[in-house]
């Protein structure tokens, strides 16, 4: 059974996972530590994508409005933004797209200043987030020295990912345009690895010392199986991303 099998990946893991397997036709769901609080690394940029396709549900943002780089927002770590001449115009959609197939720190920033952290933070609430919560942009030592990090939990992640598929707060267009962007993830070492290249997987990676994350929707015989696998107090990261490389593995196996 693939509860039995996941039970067991969990507890070999030198370090601590939350898991969650929704068959989002069905309904059938399986959970471990799903309300378990993990730092959220750059699965905080969920909610950050939500909140963006829902300012332009209500007009107040379009993907064609642009925005040009500025020395003041390149940040290290992932991301091409950072080495791209100043001046340089970018759409709301490339910057969305960015922040999501690349985990571009700059263009989420970016976005970040744009949308408000308060009205993200409220917008995820308003979803049913309980553990999500966004306090720092991406490489801001300073706040994080402050004790300002960003959190969320397996449940959380699922209940953000199920509502890009059906919440009625989106037209059929955003979600669609959402779950595209999803789909062309260029960082697929996690949960893809060992599942059938042909099998559409719209997902987002996370990942910082002792902590390996990777959750997303799989597009498998007519129906949407969500997968979540937060990791955090690994021993070694190595281990956490073949963690995530079985549990894919099993949960494609389940549903095939």
């Amino acid at each position: 059974m693939l509860k039995v099998k996941i039970e067991g990946l969990i507890s070999k893991l030198n370090g601590e996972a939350g898991v969650v397997v929704k068959n989002v036709k069905t309904g059938e769901i399986i959970m471990f530590n799903e309300d378990m609080v993990f730092p959220s690394a750059s699965i905080i940029k969920l909610p950050i994508i939500w909140e963006l396709f829902r300012k332009i549900e209500s007009k107040d943002i379009s993907l064609d409005n642009e925005v040009a780089l500025q020395e003041c927002s390149k940040v290290g770590g992932f991301g091409i933004l950072k080495e791209l001449h100043n001046g340089l115009n970018l759409s709301i959609k490339d910057l969305a797209t960015l922040m999501i197939i690349l985990s571009d720190n700059v263009a989420t920033n970016v976005l970040i200043d744009l949308l408000g952290m308060e009205n993200i933070n409220q917008s995820s609430k308003d979803i049913g987030t309980k553990n999500t919560i966004l306090q720092r942009k991406m490489m801001d030592g300073e706040a994080k020295k402050k004790g300002l990090d960003n959190f969320t939990s397996p449940i959380d992640v699922s209940n953000i990912l199920e509502k890009f598929l059906t919440s009625y707060e989106l037209s059929n267009v955003s979600r669609n345009k959402i779950i595209d962007i999803l789909k062309r993830q260029q960082c697929n070492n996690k949960l893809p690895v060992l599942i059938d290249k042909d099998i559409a997987f719209a997902h987002k990676t996370g990942d910082l010392p002792g902590v390996e994350h990777d959750a997303g929707i799989l597009f498998l015989n007519n129906t949407e199986i969500i997968v979540v696998v937060l990791t955090k107090n690994l021993k070694d990261n190595t281990e956490g991303i073949k963690f995530n490389n079985n549990i894919g593995k099993i949960v494609y196996d389940y549903f095939k």
